[in-house]
């Protein structure tokens, strides 16, 4: 089985490679195709990092994009966290062409039973074109709650055969995971219209407040230890940065003049999220946590 990855970071392809070489005799990875517009190479199944294709929300034109590079092949699509747009993907889809919807963060048994259930309803010959599409279903989540009419039957993930390798931090740990929010939400744009309204408003808060208007993701250094990631189009952000470390920034325009805040690009975010081993959370949870280090 020749599987072609797309849209996977560096070290996600490395760790996805190892899972097959390891796990799934007779199966190999293809080389990753380059940038989100390449065509994809011919394969029996692909895996799609959809964020990665530049397709981190669902939209007609993005699923028309996305079914025509898959030419009728089966695929293990991968969601941004906290992103469930994709879950609306059906109306093209059939039995003929098997998907599987992993939203992030996923692990290495999620990962193996998605492949194989992929593999499992492969009909057709791959990239097929000539196919009609036969009843239309809906892609179902791998690790979500079953529904009355799942494209493909989801099992219990089996446990790796013993010496089995486990995937590097990036996929086993993946830098989306995030905690349920139980404390308060805020939206990237009310806290700007807070912090717009705030007299005498933080430095600080200003800055992030600037920053995320951009809508571009961003990394901001706090010291050589502590860093903020932000990514506004993926509604997430990873911190290891202690909270009255915050709260000083807050009170103290000195101190956070000397911050560095750097643009990054959407992959370096994932990548530098993983490689520093930040924690992430939903950048709704975050702000809201940020506006309460404001005085009264």
């Amino acid at each position: 089985m020749n599987i072609a990855l797309a849209g996977l970071t560096a070290r996600e392809e490395v760790a996805l490679g190892m899972l097959v070489g390891k796990s799934l005799p007779g199966w190999q990875c293809l080389p990753a195709t380059d940038g989100p517009g390449a065509p994809l190479p011919p394969a029996e199944l692909y895996v799609v990092d959809l964020a990665g294709r530049g397709m981190a929300r669902w939209t007609d034109a993005a699923q028309d994009e996305l079914l025509k590079a898959l030419g009728g092949a089966p695929a293990v699509l991968v969601a941004p966290a906290f992103d469930q747009t994709w879950s609306a993907l059906g109306p093209h889809c059939s039995q003929s062409q098997p998907l599987v919807l992993l939203n992030k963060p996923y692990g290495v048994e999620a990962m193996r039973a998605a492949l194989q259930q992929a593999a499992a309803g492969r009909t057709a010959p791959a990239r097929s074109t000539a196919m009609k599409p036969a009843a239309p279903d809906r892609v179902r989540t791998a690790q979500a709650r079953p529904s009355s009419r799942p494209l493909l039957p989801v099992e219990p993930a089996q446990t790796l055969p013993t010496g089995t390798m486990a995937l590097p931090d990036a996929v086993e740990r993946p830098p989306l995971a995030a905690p349920a929010l139980v404390e308060g939400t805020l939206a990237s744009s009310e806290f700007q219209a807070r912090m717009a309204a705030l007299p005498g408003m933080p430095l600080f808060l200003r800055r992030l407040a600037e920053s995320l208007a951009q809508q571009q993701p961003f990394e901001l250094r706090i010291s050589f230890v502590n860093r903020m990631i932000f990514h506004p189009g993926e509604q997430w952000a990873a911190s290891n940065t202690p909270a009255p470390v915050l709260e000083q920034l807050c009170k103290d325009d000195e101190l956070a003049s000397s911050i560095e805040i750097d643009a990054i690009d959407s992959r370096d975010a994932r990548a530098r999220a993983a490689r520093l081993d930040i924690p992430a959370q939903p950048l709704q949870a975050l702000l809201w946590k940020l506006v309460q280090l404001l005085p009264g």
